[in-house]
C-alpha cells in the first residue's frame, strides 16, 4: 500500500480543507498540546513524539477526539461558533440583500423593499388573502427573462454591476452557497444556482420599471431583487412547485433554524431567513 493510499484510507474530507471546522480544531490542538505536555513531564521524547502524531491526526482527519464535531456543536456558545463559522462573507454582496439604506448626507432611510416593489408594479395586494401578490405582468415578463437568463447572460449582468470584465467572473458552489467570485474573493452569494438566475432576471425586468435604476446601488438593487424572489411559485432551476418550510440548517460548525423557500421537484433553495432574525422583529 503507498503512502498516498494510506492518507487517502485514512483522510476524513468532510471535517478537512474548504470543510475542516475551525473551533473543533481549535479545542483539539489544546487538548493535545495538554496532553503531550503531561506525557512529556514523563518523558521529553515520548512528549515531543505524541504531539506530532496527534497533529498529523488532526490534519488528516480533522479532529482527534471522537465525535467532537457533534460536541462543538452542542456546547459551545452560538456567538463563539458564529466567530469561526465558515459562510463565504462577499466583499460586495451583489446578490444578498439585507436591509438597503439610503444615504442622503445628512441622514440614512430605510429602503421600504415592499412599496417599491408595489410602485414598480411588480406587487400587488392579492385578491383573495391579506397579502402582496406578484402583478400578472411582471410574473409574465419574469418567467420570460428567467428562462432566457444562462451563466452568460449572468456574468454579463453581475461585470456590468461591479463595472469588470464578465470574463474575470467565476461562478460555483460552494455547498450551502451558490457563489460569484473574482479573482478569489466572493462578490456575491446566493441560496442555489436558481436563486442567483432569479435575482438576475428580477434585476433586469425591474430595470424597464424603476426611474434611474442603474444609479441605484448594488446593495438597493439586490435588496428589490431578494425581496420579490420570495414570491417565486415556480423554480427556476426544474420548473417544478416552490413550497415555504421551516428547516434546520448547518454550516461546518453550528445548526439553527431557518425559514426557506425550495423546489419540491429538485430540491434547489431558493430563499432561506434565519428564523431567529424573524422572531426578533418588531411587530
Amino acid at each position: 500500500m503507498t503512502r498516498s493510499t494510506l492518507l487517502d484510507r485514512v483522510r476524513q474530507p468532510e471535517y478537512t480543507g474548504e470543510n475542516r471546522c475551525v473551533p473543533c480544531t481549535v479545542v483539539n490542538v489544546l487538548i493535545a498540546a495538554a496532553t503531550s505536555l503531561v506525557l512529556g513531564i514523563v518523558w521529553v521524547p515520548l512528549g515531543l513524539v505524541s504531539f506530532v502524531v496527534f497533529a498529523g491526526v488532526i490534519y488528516t482527519r480533522g479532529y482527534l477526539v471522537p465525535g467532537t464535531p457533534t460536541l462543538t456543536k452542542r456546547y459551545l456558545p452560538d456567538r463563539v461558533l458564529r466567530w469561526f463559522d465558515k459562510e463565504p462573507t462577499p466583499r460586495d454582496e451583489v446578490g444578498v440583500g439585507g436591509d438597503a439604506m439610503f444615504d442622503t448626507g445628512d441622514e440614512t432611510i430605510e429602503l421600504d423593499v415592499e412599496a417599491v416593489l408595489q410602485g414598480a408594479r411588480a406587487l400587488e395586494q392579492c385578491e383573495d388573502v391579506d397579502d402582496l401578490c406578484l402583478t400578472d405582468d411582471f410574473e409574465t415578463a419574469w418567467t420570460r427573462e428567467i428562462q432566457r437568463t444562462d451563466d452568460a447572460v449572468v456574468r454579463r449582468r453581475l461585470a456590468a454591476m461591479l463595472g469588470i470584465d464578465a470574463d474575470r467572473i467565476s461562478l460555483a458552489d460552494r455547498g450551502r452557497w451558490f457563489v460569484a467570485n473574482v479573482g478569489g474573493t466572493y462578490v456575491g452569494r446566493w441560496e442555489s444556482h436558481g436563486a442567483l438566475v432569479a435575482d438576475v432576471a428580477a434585476d433586469t425586468v425591474l430595470e424597464d420599471r424603476i426611474d434611474d435604476w442603474d444609479a441605484l446601488a448594488n446593495d438597493h438593487r439586490s435588496a428589490l431583487a431578494r425581496g420579490i424572489r420570495v414570491y417565486l411559485d415556480q423554480c427556476p432551476d426544474c420548473g417544478g412547485a416552490v413550497q415555504f418550510n421551516q428547516e434546520t440548517a448547518e454550516s461546518c460548525c453550528r445548526s439553527w433554524d431557518v425559514l426557506v423557500t425550495r423546489c419540491d421537484d429538485c430540491g434547489s433553495r431558493l430563499f432561506e431567513v434565519d428564523l431567529s432574525t424573524v422572531e426578533e422583529a418588531p411587530a
